[in-house]
């Protein structure tokens, strides 16, 4: 088998115990519901122990004894932070049932499931979110190699070889991994599916605490499925749409999300634990604020160091906002010179625990610029102006349908009703949504694709979850203005949205055990950790091998040898062209075109002697794998070749030289 489901259950309870341990005495600080306490102590718990984990094990070998010791200490400094009693944020009178956490949990194994391996036949095929998974060679990378994590998709000679990534997430499945001895695969599956359990977790939070009835936990169910109506309106209209309306950009909903890039989701979900952190040291003059205010520093350095956008980019915008807007709040309290003296505390343990990861990625600035100022495209052929109000009324409306509705109609709502017990959280809560979306209207980033645009606005997407549910578990049904207006909205919106959600999980999830094909290459893709397990009997972790990267090409999203990103645990001297742009940040697009070229032609059978030579001396390909796929195939260049020898092979199959 690809995976192996007993490395997956371990690996979910080792990161689960590792989240409880740690972020169940911190809790306290957040709601004094204790049912609602175990709902969001496993993302506070990861969230301290991601950044402060990396700084640890820069220092220390990382293996499993080390491992156990450091969250053993870190339990013991939480528990001794938090000890004796707290005034929390908020006080839950309710908080969902067994049987909510039944459903909650057999729903978000859907985005574990679209990286979950299918079967049809003798073929083996992934769903199109695998694509974005290549990125398990990371966890492979630290598991085997520590940090700071060498590239596993790059390597050349005299060139630094460290990673220019955020790699917190990954981290935390690497340490998963090196306990149960799971695959970087398996430990991803598992994390993918936590992440998604934790994420919903911290929305059904805020949506009972802040609606106060546990209804608001059942609405947050199907608002996972929730995704954008554009697949509707095409398959209603045809192609009316997209002969006025952009194709090329658009936001995903949550399922999307989480299936595609786990690692900004858990960034968001942090991001909007730590804001709800930042607004209690703001506006509640109680016990254990200093030592809140060090785990909130903790939590917002893994949130960047999984996310560049979600956890970076979005936190530095709503923090000074929500600053900002407690001004008046913290002077009338006399606090000011207190909160001074906490978000300094706040801001030293950020950088303490993310300076390493920011020295790391402010690499890829002295290459390459990340981010550059526009204007969102929304319309097909007409000018800038009309975007400007398209973005806000058309696109949102379109991408986000009944949870923007419902958070324009939520604003309504409080601004109409005296809610001063939550005033200063519902400020907050606005300034998450505007926040990221004014930024990414009028930027984007240009590394590859416009992940500033994808991934900045998960906190976003949180909290128009969290008011959607809020919102329909006090409105619908109610005779009043707003709650006609509620009720509308929800029949209207939310079946189409459902559906459409509903399409991209069959399509990811199931699609191929239900319809195949049974192709050659599906049954090479199953066939081959024979191949990987023999290449790692002979090729040391910390050393790269070269395949054809187009392998398995067909297997994938986009062209990506997907074999060897989820199955070899062993680098990479150079992989597609795509993944080379995105983490070969010592390379010009054109330099990794040629490089990728080099590769190509090579598999493609027209390599010479002096070529491999490059490929084994500049590009450090200590180790080539050759397939019956491959041009390269008993090609002559390979007979007797000073360069390369053969060292194992499975007749008719694949060869293995070094």
């Amino acid at each position: 088998m690809l995976v192996q489901p007993s490395s997956v259950i371990s690996s979910s309870l080792v990161s689960s115990a590792i989240g409880y341990a740690i972020g169940l005495p911190v809790s306290k600080c957040f709601d004094s519901n204790m049912g609602m306490r175990l709902l969001i102590a496993p993302l506070i718990g990861l969230g301290i122990f991601g950044a402060a984990g990396v700084s640890v094990f820069h220092l220390l070998p990382l293996t499993a004894i080390n491992l156990i010791l450091t969250v053993l200490a870190l339990f013991a400094v939480a528990l001794w932070l938090s000890k004796g009693a707290a005034d929390p944020l908020l006080r839950s009178p309710t908080n969902p049932g067994f049987s909510w956490l039944m459903v909650a949990s057999l729903l978000c194994l859907l985005p574990a499931f679209a990286i979950i391996p299918q079967y049809y036949g003798e073929s083996a095929g992934v769903g199109d979110p695998i694509w974005d998974h290549a990125k398990i060679a990371i966890i492979n990378e630290i598991a085997q190699n520590g940090l700071p994590p060498g590239n596993p998709y790059y390597s050349e000679a005299g060139t630094p070889s460290t990673l220019i990534y955020y790699y917190v997430w990954h981290f935390i499945a690497a340490c998963s991994s090196v306990i149960t001895g799971a695959s970087g695969w398996e430990a991803d599956i598992a994390l993918t599916g936590m992440t998604a359990l934790f994420s919903t977790f911290v929305v059904t939070w805020l949506a009972v605490a802040r609606s106060r009835s546990s209804n608001a936990a059942w609405w947050v169910l199907p608002l996972l499925l929730a995704s954008s109506l554009k697949p509707i309106v095409r398959f209603v209209s045809g192609t009316w749409l997209d002969t006025w309306m952009v194709q090329d950009y658009s936001f995903e909903a949550w399922i999307i999300q989480t299936s595609w890039a786990p690692q900004h989701v858990f960034s968001g979900s942090v991001a909007l634990i730590a804001i709800m952190a930042y607004v209690r040291i703001l506006h509640c003059n109680a016990g254990r604020d200093l030592s809140l205010a060090a785990f909130t520093g903790a939590m917002l350095a893994s949130a960047f160091g999984s996310s560049m956008w979600a956890g970076g980019f979005s936190p530095l915008l709503i923090l000074p906002i929500v600053g900002v807007l407690s001004v008046s709040d913290i002077v009338r309290a006399k606090r000011l010179l207190q909160v001074l003296v906490l978000l300094s505390v706040t801001v030293a343990i950020t950088v303490l625990c993310a300076g390493v990861l920011v020295y790391e990625q402010a690499a890829i600035l002295h290459a390459r610029k990340a981010v550059e100022v526009w204007i969102f495209p929304v319309f097909v052929g007409m000018g800038w102006f009309m975007d400007l109000p398209g973005f806000w009324f058309v696109l949102l409306v379109m991408d986000f349908s009944i949870m923007y509705s419902s958070f324009l109609i939520w604003t309504l709502l409080i601004s109409s009703e005296e809610q001063e017990r939550y005033v200063h959280i519902d400020r907050s809560l606005v300034s998450i949504v505007l926040a990221p979306l004014f930024c990414v209207q009028f930027m984007h980033s240009v590394i590859l694709n416009n992940d500033l645009g994808w991934r900045m606005i998960i906190p976003s997407l949180l909290v128009i979850m969290v008011v959607t549910a809020a919102l329909f578990s006090s409105q619908i049904g109610k005779s009043t203005l707003t709650g006609r207006l509620t009720t509308i909205t929800a029949f209207v919106f939310l079946m189409p949205s459902i559906l459409a959600g509903a399409q991209f999980v069959y399509l990811s999830d199931f699609q191929f055990r239900v319809q195949g094909p049974e192709t050659l290459e599906g049954t090479a893709f199953s066939a081959s950790p024979e191949m990987w397990k023999a290449v790692r009997q002979v090729t040391p972790s910390n050393e790269a091998v070269a395949n054809n990267p187009l392998d398995f090409a067909n297997v994938t999203y986009r062209p990506a040898n997907i074999s060897w990103a989820t199955l070899s645990q062993r680098r990479n001297c150079a992989t597609t062209l795509r993944l080379l742009r995105s983490y070969a940040a010592q390379l010009t697009p054109d330099q990794a075109s040629e490089v990728y070229n080099f590769f190509v032609d090579a598999f493609r059978g027209e390599a010479t002697e002096g070529q491999l030579r490059v490929m084994k001396e500049k590009y450090l390909c200590k180790t080539l794998v050759v397939t019956a796929r491959d041009g390269l195939w008993n090609k002559p260049v390979l007979h007797n070749s000073p360069v390369y020898q053969l060292v194992s092979e499975k007749k008719g199959e694949w060869r293995i030289y070094r």
